[in-house]
């Protein structure tokens, strides 16, 4: 476990360093966030939803995944808007609360622990995780703010949040796997090693915006989505996969195991695309990393299939 954890670490205290010295400003900081979001996210999105064979695509695993976690994301939704928290503070807490780091420690760890069969399950929510999860908080971020000025068309709501960074991608993307093809060997290699930068480069900013929020009022928040992420959203899936969907012993452990995983870079660049939670994003991140650590060999016991 170590060596899946260790380099999430490295890579998060590697962008805290260069912030810390000032290797990197703030400016550029914020402009590596832009070029994140802008080239090397929608480069891994389109790419991941184009390789996609939605023919052979197992349906059940992912809706159970995703029943849970959309519903888990509206209800902390509700909750810190009723709070007091604003529309987009809390739409972005609520998805860290549910959005994994699927890929780097969640694929290593399921192949390791489960084999192939185990990775086959897995894939399955690698292939929708950003489709489904940004697309809804998206969604809710426009609807919510500019159904709160009260001034602006549903036609306009939707093609805002369509011609979006993230959200445009992955429907490209999974328009293209619809047809068939297969991409061009160029073009693959090119989205793939564009792409490629996207998982480093997220860790990287998470560290770095550590150094510009005052950490003992970003750490008990962080704690809360946590334990939303560690534990809540875990024990939800597990519940929900066994006793609403009656899933399988290998299919029920993957799910609560991907369910139990650390927050995902991805929501970082959510939060810096809107502005709101960086810290605490961040702060979140890395407590759950190091709650991953202490909680998956126990899990990994419990969930044997």
């Amino acid at each position: 476990m170590p060596g899946v954890l260790l380099p999430i670490f490295l890579l998060i205290a590697a962008g805290y360093g260069v912030a810390r010295l000032r290797v990197v400003g703030e400016e550029g900081v914020k402009a590596l966030s832009d070029l994140a979001f802008m080239l090397f996210l929608p480069a891994l999105l389109f790419r991941s939803m184009a390789r996609t064979d939605f023919g052979s695509f197992p349906a059940l695993a992912p809706l159970a995944y995703y029943v849970t976690a959309i519903a888990l994301f509206l209800a902390s939704y509700g909750v810190l808007r009723g709070r007091g928290l604003d529309v987009r503070r809390a739409a972005v807490f609520g998805m860290s609360g549910v959005f994994a780091n699927t890929v780097m420690v969640g694929i290593p760890l399921v192949r390791l622990a489960y084999g192939e069969p185990g990775l086959a399950v897995l894939l399955s929510i690698v292939a929708l995780h950003a489709l489904v999860l940004l697309t809804v908080a998206t969604l809710v971020i426009e609807f919510g703010e500019r159904g709160a000025r009260g001034h602006s068309a549903l036609a306009e709501v939707v093609r805002s949040a369509v011609l979006h960074p993230v959200i445009l991608p992955i429907l490209a993307g999974f328009g293209w796997a619809l047809t068939g093809w297969k991409l061009p060997a160029p073009v693959d290699t090119t989205l793939a090693l564009i792409g490629g930068a996207a998982p480093t480069l997220c860790l990287i900013l998470l560290g770095a915006s550590l150094v510009r929020f005052d950490a003992r009022a970003q750490w008990a928040v962080a704690l809360r989505l946590t334990l939303m992420k560690s534990f809540v959203h875990p024990l939800a899936v597990y519940a929900t996969g066994r006793w609403l969907f009656g899933l399988d012993a290998l299919t029920l452990a993957v799910l609560t195991i991907a369910a139990s995983l650390p927050v995902g870079a991805n929501v970082y660049l959510l939060a810096q695309r809107y502005q709101v939670g960086l810290g605490t994003v961040s702060a979140g991140a890395t407590l759950s990393t190091i709650a991953t650590g202490l909680t998956i060999g126990p899990l990994l016991a419990l969930l044997a299939p």
